[in-house]
């Protein structure tokens, strides 16, 4: 009898745990797999800071090739229109005026 009672209490407790929510600890993971994912965009910083050290063009100190090419092309019109000013103020006889020689 007593050991039909401790029988019957061994189901019941065995049968009410099958419903309990397992409580798991803060630090734990979901599952297994979490724990050894790897963080892909901690890495993929990393690599690409390397690549940006390793890869660096160190022969034109800060300039660029497109500032290279503006600044040649603003002196040139820089240059064009100066030359242009400069036609514009050239001062020259009117036409059919004689010059008097200078004694």
């Amino acid at each position: 009898m007593v050991s039909r009672i401790l029988l019957l209490l061994t189901l019941l407790v065995l049968g009410t745990e099958a419903f309990v929510i397992p409580t798991l600890p803060s630090s734990a993971s979901v599952s297994p797999l979490m724990a050894s994912r790897v963080n892909a965009k901690k890495e993929k910083i990393k690599r690409n800071r390397d690549n940006m050290r390793k890869f660096k063009s160190v022969g034109r100190k800060g300039t660029s090739r497109r500032k290279m090419l503006k600044k040649a092309q603003a002196s040139k019109a820089r240059q064009t229109e100066a030359e242009f000013i400069a036609q514009c103020y050239i001062t020259a006889p009117p036409p059919n005026s004689v010059e008097e020689p200078k004694q």
